[in-house]
Formats: structure tokens, sequence, C-alpha cells
């Protein structure tokens, strides 16, 4: 029942975040009372999507860097493969999810995309005066801001994922 609830969450703070825990709960065909027996707060609810969101985060960049040959590659890869999660999880970008677990794998991918940073560097793909948490925290950007645009429907996924990549690489100038 735990991940029916969750699922409805999700699905249901996709369509409308400021959706009520009375909206989710009737949503998945429980109780209230239910809902709280496995999510005792709306925060635990949140922390709980945001585990589900870096999973699917972490399956689909691991099935998209299969075989890619450059940090360039892996870059444009991941962009592709999770600028669609947008469409079941950009709410997370208007919530404040407070839980040790959550903001400890938060730190992990931003570790994550540092490494690819320092790649890109090594490539010549980016400066190598630019600072490491800068890149990164751009990178980890430009996935909230293609997630948002998706949502608000101005841009189709591959063109926002190609948008970012761009705008990472490239800059807005011409």
């Amino acid at each position: 029942m735990r991940q029916a609830i969750l699922d409805a969450a999700i699905d249901t703070l996709a369509r409308n975040p400021g959706a009520s825990l009375s909206d989710i709960a009737t949503r998945a065909g429980v109780g209230r009372a239910s809902l709280h027996r496995h999510f005792p707060s709306r925060d635990d609810l949140l922390a709980a999507a945001s585990q589900r969101c870096m999973d699917e985060i972490d399956a689909a960049t691991a099935a998209a860097l299969g075989d890619a040959r450059t940090a360039r590659e892996r870059l444009s890869r991941m962009l592709e493969a999770v600028v669609p999660l947008g469409d079941r999880y950009h709410f997370l970008a208007s919530e404040t999810v407070d839980n040790e677990s959550v903001r400890k794998r938060y730190e992990d991918e931003l570790d994550w995309l540092a490494l690819l940073v320092d790649d890109l560097k090594a490539e010549g793909a980016i400066a190598a005066d630019m600072p490491r948490s800068w890149a990164a925290v751009n990178i980890d950007a430009q996935i909230w801001l293609a997630w948002s645009e998706v949502a608000a429907g101005r841009l189709a996924p591959a063109h926002a994922a190609n948008l970012a990549l761009r705008t990472l690489l490239e800059g807005l100038g011409p």
C-alpha cells in the first residue's frame, strides 16, 4: 500500500503541486488515516518522492551512459535521459524537503556532477578555470529549468535537454 500511495502522490503532485494530503489519499483510494500510517507528514511523503526521483534519475543515467566515450557525450546523454523525468517530478523544484537522507543523496549527485565537470574540463569542453562547484550546480540548475519549462508546456523534453546542453557548453551567446 505504501508504494501505491507514493505513486498516487507523485501523480497528483505532478498535476497539482499544491494538492493536499486529502487529495492524495483520495487518488490513492485510501483514507487519510491510512496515508498517515505510511507517511506521518507531508514532509515524509515528499522525502519518499524525492528518493524515488533520485532512484529514477540514477537508473536513467546509468542506462543512458552505457557506451558513452566522452564527457560531453555523457553530459548530453544524461540530460536526454533525465529531462523527460520532469513530467513526474517538476513539483519537487518548488518544495523544500528537509530530510538528511535526501540531503545526502543530493550531495552524492552533485559529487557525480563535479567528477563529470573534471572530465569536461580535461576534454576542453568547458573552461579550465571554471570553478568545479559552480559548473556542477549549473548543470543541476539546467535540469531543474528544463523540467520547469517542459512542465509549463513551453518546451518538449528533447528540445529542453538540447537547450540545456547548449547553454552549459556554449552559454547564451550566438
